[in-house]
């Protein structure tokens, strides 16, 4: 297997012209090349979704959606924080005591 030394590619993309020159503009405000804003604005919209994502994650598996596995997937943990592994503990204490008492949670 090649070893890879690039850290960038290439992409063609096509976008809107309406988009660009909205683009144009926040470039020259900031002093900046439109292709580093774009970059830019790219890798922070990304960095959101993985917030998001990981935050939807540490939800679902709380709410026993999903397994501690799958968690650790997509949060990037090594483990399981304490305070996680306590809301899980405290939702399937909620959800057993549920179906004890003949309700469905």
């Amino acid at each position: 297997m090649a070893k890879k030394t690039n850290k960038t590619v290439q992409l063609g993309l096509r976008i809107d012209i309406q988009l660009l020159e909205k683009i144009e503009k926040l470039a020259d405000v900031e002093g900046i090349d439109k292709m580093s804003w774009i970059r830019r604005a790219l890798a922070t919209f990304v960095n959101g979704e993985e917030k998001g994502a990981c935050d939807e994650a540490v939800e679902d598996y709380i709410h026993l959606r999903i397994d501690e596995k799958t968690l650790l997937e997509y949060a990037h943990f090594d483990k399981i924080p304490e305070d996680i592994k306590k809301a899980r503990e405290s939702k399937l204490k909620e959800v057993s005591k549920g179906r004890k008492n003949g309700k469905n949670l």
